[in-house]
C-alpha cells in the first residue's frame, strides 16, 4: 500500500509546464515584421504575385526575414522580445512557494491518513492468521471475505485521495499561471516590450533581436505587488 500512499507525496508544480505566449495589447507598428522574422519555417506569400513563373527561391526566404529584422534594428526601431520560464517563475514566486506548501501540507495529512489505515490492516490480518487453526472453513472464509472489504475501503480511500491532490494541483497551478500571464503583460506594456514569450514555445528568434530572458524581473515583479 505504500507504493499508492507515495503517490500523493512531493512538488505539485514540477509538472506545470505548458507552453504560453503573451503578447503585449499595445504592440508596436515595428513589431509586425519582426513576426515573420522569429517563424522562419513558416512560408512567406509570394513576392511577386503578378510574376507566378519566377517564384523567389524557399532556401533564400530565411535569410530574407532576418534581413528584413536586421534593417529594422539598424533603423533605429529597436523591438523588445522577452521570454520567461514559467516553471522557475511558478516555483520561485511567494505566491507560487505559498500554493506548493499548500499541496505538500495537504498531501501530508492525506497520507497519514493512509497509512493509519494500513496499519489497522496489518493489525487486522495478523489477528486473523493468528486464530486461523482454530476456525472451521465457513469461519474461514466469512473472515476473508471481511479482511477483503477493509482492503477494498483502503483502496477507494486512496483513488479518492489521488483525486482531490489532482484537482486540486490543476486549481492552483491555474491561478499561478493566470497571475504570471497578467504580471508578464504589466511587465510588457511598462518596459516597452513587443511580446514576452514562455521560453520552451520560442523555437528560433533571429539574433538580432536579441531576446531577453525576463524570468528574474518577473519573479521579482510579482513579488513586489504581492508585498503590497
Amino acid at each position: 500500500m505504500n507504493r499508492f500512499a507515495a503517490l500523493l507525496i512531493g512538488s505539485a508544480l514540477t509538472s506545470l509546464i505548458a507552453s504560453h505566449g503573451f503578447a503585449a495589447d499595445a504592440q508596436p507598428e515595428a513589431a509586425r515584421p519582426v513576426d515573420a522574422a522569429a517563424a522562419p519555417a513558416t512560408p512567406a506569400e509570394p513576392a511577386a504575385a503578378s510574376a507566378p513563373a519566377t517564384p523567389a527561391p524557399p532556401a533564400a526566404q530565411p535569410a530574407a526575414k532576418d534581413e528584413k529584422a536586421a534593417q529594422v534594428v539598424s533603423a533605429g526601431k529597436e523591438v523588445k522580445i522577452g521570454f520567461i520560464s514559467m516553471s522557475k517563475v511558478a516555483a520561485e514566486t511567494t505566491e507560487g512557494k505559498a500554493a506548493t506548501s499548500q499541496l505538500s501540507a495537504r498531501s501530508g495529512k492525506l497520507r497519514e491518513k493512509i497509512e493509519a489505515k494500513q496499519k489497522q490492516l496489518e493489525k487486522h490480518k495478523a489477528a486473523i492468521e493468528s486464530k486461523l487453526p482454530t476456525m472451521s472453513p465457513k469461519e474461514r472464509q466469512l473472515k476473508a471475505s471481511e479482511f477483503q472489504k477493509k482492503v477494498e475501503d483502503l483502496q477507494k480511500m486512496i483513488r479518492a485521495s489521488e483525486l482531490e491532490m489532482s484537482k486540486m494541483q490543476d486549481k492552483l497551478t491555474a491561478e499561478i499561471y493566470a497571475k504570471i500571464k497578467e504580471a508578464a503583460t504589466a511587465y510588457a506594456k511598462a518596459n516597452g516590450f513587443a511580446v514576452v514569450a514562455e521560453e520552451k514555445a520560442v523555437l528560433y528568434v533571429t539574433e538580432e533581436l536579441k531576446p531577453k530572458d525576463l524570468s528574474e524581473e518577473i519573479i521579482k515583479y510579482m513579488d513586489s505587488k504581492q508585498a503590497k
